[in-house]
């Protein structure tokens, strides 16, 4: 079901309205398809890297990053191998982490991170539901930038602890 919901965003976006590091905005939708398609490590760090320096490169979003939050989310709702989920979580820490290209703020789009994480805060049970998983440190570290209600994190981490030694960040 995730993999259908995510495909039905991807094909619903205009992809090339939106930019990336070097005008590759068109090769976005393919790869995160494999992405979310990829059956081992080597596939899905293939797919990962076509994505991580395309719409967020060292922290720094481009446009593409956006819609790509909504595709990660709704991927995240389906069965992925380990390895996918792995790195789709990865790849959406790097966007809420991230913060507007200079390009991007030039052309008055200064407030692209806030946007990614307002936009993943759409999903925020999806990501809750990692803290108990070996993806655990990386969930926490996207809810620590989406999450409104500290004390919340603070009780479902207590919650896990159990599972895992996480514990909350300052």
């Amino acid at each position: 079901m995730g993999r259908q919901l995510a495909e039905v965003e991807i094909a619903r976006i205009r992809w090339e309205e939106f930019r990336t590091l070097g005008n590759r905005s068109g090769e976005v939708p393919g790869a995160l398809r494999r992405l979310l398609a990829a059956a081992d490590e080597d596939d899905a760090l293939a797919a990962y890297w076509d994505l991580e320096n395309v719409v967020v490169v060292q922290g720094q979003l481009h446009s593409a990053a956006l819609p790509t939050v909504s595709v990660l989310l709704a991927g995240l709702l389906g069965e992925l191998s380990a390895d996918a989920r792995d790195l789709v979580l990865e790849l959406l820490q790097q966007i809420v982490m991230g913060e507007s290209d200079e390009d991007e703020a030039v052309l008055g789009s200064t407030d692209l991170g806030d946007r990614c994480r307002e936009a993943a805060r759409t999903g925020l049970w999806v990501v809750y539901r990692e803290l108990g998983t070996r993806r655990g440190e990386t969930a926490q570290a996207i809810l620590e930038g989406i999450e409104s209600e500290k004390p919340r994190l603070a009780a479902h981490l207590a919650g896990v602890r159990g599972k895992w030694r996480g514990t909350p960040r300052q």
